[in-house]
């Protein structure tokens, strides 16, 4: 008869698996999906070279994890950064900056189209990572409604065009990327801003 784990054990052992999960979530954010090995994650979480395949005996289920806790770092970030934003008028193009930093939570560089963008996208069309990425999708919106308000948009932030502005961010970037801009990230703020001034500016349709 198999004897139960102890007590001490145990916690080892969730302490190792969480260990993994958290720099598997590190992994993915910093250097993208092809970093998510159960190699690279046992050497980034100091545990033996084993235990990754132990608690995650596929690639895929490891990469779920690491989806799903880089989702839960981004959607803290996210609500940190709105959070700590000053409350003050600002420009469009500040505005847009700003709402790119909450969005791409912890950290926004100039490799997040292919490092976070593309795998985000890849993950929300896998129908095995789908709910992890529309779980975190109310908190991310929630934070970027602050941002707005935050930085004087706040008609902006209760517009039925509001979801429009959340796609740009995306869509921005992607365009940015794909014709060949050296900063995506600059372009992409000068669309949003364009979008935004739209927004602001648009008249109420007659109904």
């Amino acid at each position: 008869m198999a004897t139960a784990p102890r007590p001490k054990a145990r916690a080892r052992s969730a302490q190792r698996q969480q260990a993994m999960v958290d720099a598997a979530a590190r992994l993915l954010i910093e250097e993208g999906p092809d970093a998510v090995t159960h190699r690279r994650v046992a050497a980034a979480a100091g545990v033996p070279a084993g235990s990754a395949g132990y608690y995650f005996p596929t690639r895929q289920e490891l990469y779920a994890a690491a989806v799903a806790a880089a989702e839960r770092v981004r959607s803290a970030g996210a609500a940190e950064r709105a959070r700590s934003l000053p409350r003050r008028r600002r420009s469009a193009s500040a505005t847009a900056a700003l709402l790119l930093e909450v969005l791409y939570a912890p950290a926004l560089d100039g490799a997040v189209v292919t490092r976070r963008l593309q795998p985000m996208l890849a993950a929300t069309a896998d129908p095995d990572l789908r709910p992890i990425m529309a779980a975190s999708r109310p908190a991310l919106l929630d934070a970027l409604r602050e941002a707005l308000e935050r930085c004087g948009w706040a008609e902006v932030a209760a517009s039925r065009h509001f979801d429009l502005v959340v796609r740009m961010l995306d869509a921005a970037l992607l365009y940015g990327a794909a014709t060949g801009d050296e900063d995506p990230v600059a372009d992409a703020v000068t669309d949003v801003a364009r979008l935004l001034e739209l927004v602001r500016d648009a008249r109420p349709v007659a109904g």
